[in-house]
């Protein structure tokens, strides 16, 4: 509803910063790896340079608050629902649910070692002081996979 009601104002952004006119375009996903196609150069710098990358893509569970505006009920619903989704992951992804409460401190030292492991937001950052942190650690956690391959962090800055 805030991208129509305030049109006037986002639309020449949008069209000024990429290119896309909301207006009279359609934007489009195509979220298919498979489809990604490299020349053999391209394809040979890619191995010698690039060790890891990462891809974020932040999600929302429809009915339910995001972390600043949600209650302590509506996060332990969305790490429920989260963590359903992780254990239908194919066996090649299967991983495990680290809830923060429950974290020892080898685990969390291992995680903050990793660079895996978020933190509670301060208060003079913009989502502690919007209320992201409220109820904290509860309703909060990350999953990944052995491999270190998949990520997912539960209830961060969006819900997943």
């Amino acid at each position: 509803e805030c991208f129509t009601l305030f049109k006037d104002i986002i639309y020449p952004i949008v069209q000024g910063w990429h290119k896309f006119d909301p207006a009279t375009q359609e934007h489009t996903s195509d979220l298919d790896w498979s489809k990604i196609s490299f020349t053999e150069e391209q394809a040979g710098k890619f191995a010698e340079y690039v060790v890891s990358t990462r891809v974020r893509a932040a999600r929302n569970i429809a009915g339910l608050a995001l972390p600043a505006g949600s209650s302590k009920e509506e996060r332990l619903e969305v790490e429920k629902v989260l963590k359903q989704a992780f254990a239908s992951l194919p066996a090649e992804l299967q991983g495990t649910y680290f809830p923060l409460g429950d974290l020892t401190a080898e685990q969390e030292e291992k995680l903050q070692t990793g660079g895996f492991l978020f933190q509670k937001p301060g208060p003079m950052q913009l989502l502690g002081a919007a209320g992201a942190g409220r109820s904290w650690p509860e309703g909060r956690g990350i999953f990944k996979n052995d491999t270190n391959t998949v990520l997912s962090w539960c209830n961060e800055e969006d819900q997943c």
